[in-house]
């Protein structure tokens, strides 16, 4: 959705968005490691608010996504419920630099041209950076055994070595001895 600045009245305008899988494809890499979807679609609630130098956007995205663990890779949900406060100001008042280190009141706002505002593209944005570095269906997720592939949550391990006592190197060892010595 594009909301044009010149279409804001003065007192601002809320915007009441159903975003669903369809539009989350639109921003999702073809080899996303976390396997996006959504079940039922995210209720985002925004305002812009238009001042004489910049736009704020506030609001919250809620709803719940499903996601792959990253330990035992089954499919949970996570819940989202992410607040909104974005800071929006025209690139003429940043600096034109190829390479600048931003200072940590750079971080509070961002760049448009002015004119346009991508609102989907800031829900995703708000949406991704929400999501945790590690996702995990519960903190105590044993994850999957390395030689049988067994989800250690649902079943024992059934292997015949016993992996806690190999180093996750042992491999690196075999295939180092095959090596011919130079």
């Amino acid at each position: 959705m594009r909301v044009r600045v010149d279409e804001i009245p003065d007192s601002g305008r809320t915007l009441s968005l159903r975003w669903d899988q369809e539009m989350l494809d639109r921003f999702v890499p073809p080899d996303d490691p976390f396997h996006l979807k959504l079940p039922e679609p995210l209720q985002v609630e925004l305002f812009l608010d238009k001042r004489t130098d910049h736009l704020t956007i506030t609001g919250t995205i809620q709803g719940a996504l499903e996601v792959g663990c990253h330990r035992c890779l089954r499919p949970f949900l996570l819940p989202v419920d992410e607040k909104v406060d974005i800071y929006l100001v025209t690139e003429e008042r940043g600096e034109r630099e190829d390479e600048k280190e931003l200072e940590a009141d750079e971080l509070l706002y961002e760049f448009f041209d002015g004119e346009v505002i991508e609102v989907d593209e800031l829900v995703a944005e708000q949406i991704f950076l929400g999501l945790p570095v590690k996702v995990l269906c519960s903190e105590d997720c044993r994850g999957i055994c390395p030689g049988c592939g067994a989800n250690l949550n649902e079943e024992a391990c059934r292997c015949k070595v016993n992996h806690t006592s190999r180093s996750p190197f042992a491999k690196l060892e075999v295939l180092k001895k095959k090596q011919p010595e130079e």
